[in-house]
């Protein structure tokens, strides 16, 4: 049983660790994507946060409306 309870937990671990580096990887391209939308803008003042686990959710702040969607095309077309 404990065996058991050590195995789920190096599971979640593992889960967790892989969920982390998917998000990272997703908000490293979905800001190149914003600068090749809009090469003037502050990266500096750009969040972009992004979560596998829930839905893939992906939150960006500091950044127009219309400027999120042209990087969403430029995203989507290099998966």
């Amino acid at each position: 049983m404990n065996n058991n309870k050590k195995e789920i937990e190096l599971a979640n671990e593992l889960t967790h660790n892989v969920n982390d580096a998917l998000n990272r990887k997703i908000e490293e391209r979905f800001r190149a994507a914003l600068f090749l939308a809009d090469p003037s803008l502050n990266m500096d003042t750009v969040i972009v946060i992004s979560n596998v686990e829930n839905d893939n959710e992906l939150t960006v702040d500091g950044v127009d409306d219309d400027t999120i969607d042209k990087a969403m095309v430029i995203f989507e077309a290099e998966q």
